[in-house]
């Protein structure tokens, strides 16, 4: 049984897969409680489940980008985790997770997600054998910036308010934004994901695996 974790964002989310099926899954919204929420709300999911901790054999954690805290949390957590039940844990980047879940299309996709400050991180994917792969780097700018990158038909996925909506809608031409329910990363999918990495024998160092923070990606200035 696989626990996934997910607090890139103020969205946590949390699912356990047997490899077969998901047997539970939850995503809620959590602005600045992580922290109180998130191992009480695994410890609840495995009483749920009936599942016992000590069938867990491995944990996947969105790796971001997404909220210094959140992401801070939730890979502190994963590693506790592994750390006590000795289990293989899998970091998987959050624009990834997000990616997989779309469906197949011939127009290009542009996935984003909060990252403060009124910025988003986003990339560019292509489906191409059978799956989204990413196009160049993840970079971090303002929904109004995003927009004046769009030029020619695409795919717009991620978690949009009504502003953000608004200002790539505008690319009405070019750009078709995901709707509302496909637009919210899946801690299931992170989950297969994992799972794949682990059956295939591949699997993080639990010391050295690291979030993806803004401040660490190429466009973001530093201070």
């Amino acid at each position: 049984m696989l626990l996934a974790i997910d607090t890139s964002t103020e969205w946590i989310g949390l699912a356990l897969y047997d490899g077969t099926q998901v047997v539970s899954e939850m995503t809620w919204y959590s602005p600045n409680y992580h922290t109180v929420e998130l191992v009480p709300a695994i410890a609840d999911m495995l009483t749920r489940s009936r599942v016992p901790r000590s069938s867990l054999t491995g944990v996947a954690v969105a790796l971001g980008p997404g909220s210094f805290t959140g992401l801070r949390i939730g890979l502190g957590v994963a590693k506790g985790v592994a750390l006590a039940l000795r289990i293989p844990v899998v970091g998987v980047p959050s624009l990834e997770i997000l990616a997989a879940s779309q469906p197949a299309l011939r127009r290009p996709m542009l996935a984003l997600l909060r990252v403060g400050r009124g910025r988003f991180a986003y990339q560019r994917f292509h489906y191409q054998k059978e799956r989204w792969e990413p196009v160049g780097e993840v970079q971090v700018d303002s929904p109004k910036a995003i927009a004046a990158t769009i030029d020619s038909a695409i795919y717009v996925v991620g978690e949009m308010g009504p502003e953000e909506r608004q200002v790539l809608g505008r690319k009405w031409k070019t750009a078709r934004l995901a709707p509302a329910s496909a637009s919210t990363r899946r801690p299931s999918v992170l989950a297969e994901i994992a799972w794949k990495r682990l059956k295939s024998g591949s699997s993080d160092d639990v010391v050295s695996l690291t979030p993806i923070y803004v401040h660490t990606l190429s466009n973001v200035p530093q201070t």
